[in-house]
C-alpha cells in the first residue's frame, strides 16, 4: 500500500525547464534564467530550493533528472507545494501530468502555476488546467509532426541520409552531390558479412540455425548499439532482420514492383531500378518513401 503523507512543512520547490524547442523559437521569457527569478519573486522569503532541467523535452519525466529528484523529495516529505511559471513546464503529457498530481496530492504537495493561477480545487479551476495541457501536448505532437516531415521532404529533394540509426553492412559518409554535401550511406567493412549470410541462406539444405552456426564459428559479431565497440554475436533476430530488410536488395524491376504492390510512395521512376543501385527506405506520419 503506498503511503499517503499530508505536508504542510516542506520547502517550496520550483521546477524550471526549457527545451531545445523552446531555445530554437528564442522565447526568452522561457529561458531558464527568466523562470528561476520570477518564480523566485513569487515564492517571496519562504524557504525554496530550485529544480532545473535545461534542454530537456517535456513529452515525458524520466529523462528529466532534477524532476526526478523532485519527485522523490516529494514522496520523502521534503515538499509542500511546487512552483512553475507555466503548466507546461510541469508536463506536456496530459495523462502523465494527471498521473503525477495524483501522487502529489497523496503526499499534500500542491503544483502553482504563475501564468495560469486557476484554483485547482474547484472543478471549473481543473478544467482550465486540463484544457491548457491538452492545447500543450497537441502542440508538441505538432511539433514532432513537422520535424519528421521536414527530415521527409529532405530526403526526397537531396537524396542524403538524414541520419539516425546505420543498418548493418552500412555507413555514412560525408560527399558532394551536384553542388551539394550531404551524407549518403556506403557498405562497411560488414557488408561482406550480409553478403555471406544471403549466398547461405539461399541454398535450399541450409537453415536460420546453420548461418547463425556459420557466424559464431567464423567470430562475425555486430557492434552493441548501447556499447559502441563492444562486439556481441549475431544472435536468431540480427540475422533475421538482415534477411528479411529490403534495404539489402539490388534496385531492379521486380523490387520496384513489389514496393508499388505494399503502397509504399516511389521517389524515383522505374528507370532507375537498374539493377546497379540500392533503395533506401524512409518512414514518415505514416508513410512509407522509397
Amino acid at each position: 500500500m503506498k503511503k499517503t503523507t499530508t505536508n504542510n512543512n516542506g520547502i517550496t520547490a520550483i521546477y524550471v525547464r526549457r527545451s531545445v524547442s523552446d531555445k530554437d523559437k528564442g522565447n526568452n521569457s522561457l529561458s531558464i534564467s527568466a523562470q528561476r527569478e520570477e518564480c523566485i519573486r513569487f515564492v517571496g522569503d519562504c524557504e525554496y530550493q530550485v529544480y532545473c532541467d535545461d534542454g530537456k523535452s517535456g513529452k515525458d519525466v524520466q529523462h528529466r533528472p532534477a524532476f526526478m529528484q523532485m519527485m522523490q523529495d516529494a514522496r520523502d516529505g521534503l515538499i509542500s507545494r511546487i512552483v512553475v511559471k507555466k503548466y507546461d513546464r510541469f508536463s506536456r503529457n496530459m495523462r502523465e501530468y494527471l498521473n503525477i498530481t495524483d501522487e502529489l496530492d497523496r503526499y499534500g504537495v500542491t503544483v502553482y502555476s504563475l501564468s495560469e493561477p486557476f484554483n485547482t480545487e474547484t472543478k471549473e479551476g481543473r478544467m482550465m488546467r486540463n484544457n491548457l495541457l491538452n492545447f500543450a501536448e497537441f502542440e508538441r505532437e505538432t511539433i514532432a509532426a513537422r520535424v519528421a516531415d521536414a527530415y521527409s521532404t529532405r530526403a526526397r529533394e537531396t537524396g542524403f541520409y538524414q541520419g539516425g540509426k546505420t543498418y548493418y553492412g552500412f555507413t555514412s559518409e560525408r560527399r558532394t552531390v551536384n553542388g551539394k554535401t550531404g551524407s549518403v550511406l556506403v557498405p562497411s567493412e560488414q557488408a561482406e558479412s550480409v553478403k555471406i549470410a544471403y549466398d547461405l541462406y539461399q541454398k535450399p539444405s541450409t537453415s536460420l540455425k546453420d548461418v547463425i552456426e556459420y557466424f559464431k564459428e567464423n567470430d562475425i559479431y555486430t557492434l552493441s548499439k548501447h556499447n559502441g565497440e563492444v562486439k556481441d554475436n549475431m544472435d536468431r533476430s540480427h540475422i533475421s532482420r538482415i534477411l528479411e530488410s529490403p534495404l539489402y536488395v539490388r534496385a531492379d524491376k521486380e523490387v520496384y514492383a513489389f514496393f508499388v504492390s505494399k503502397g509504399c510512395e516511389i521517389l524515383d521512376d522505374i528507370e532507375a531500378y537498374d539493377g546497379i543501385h540500392g533503395v533506401f527506405i524512409h518512414r514518415a506520419s505514416g508513410v512509407t518513401f522509397v
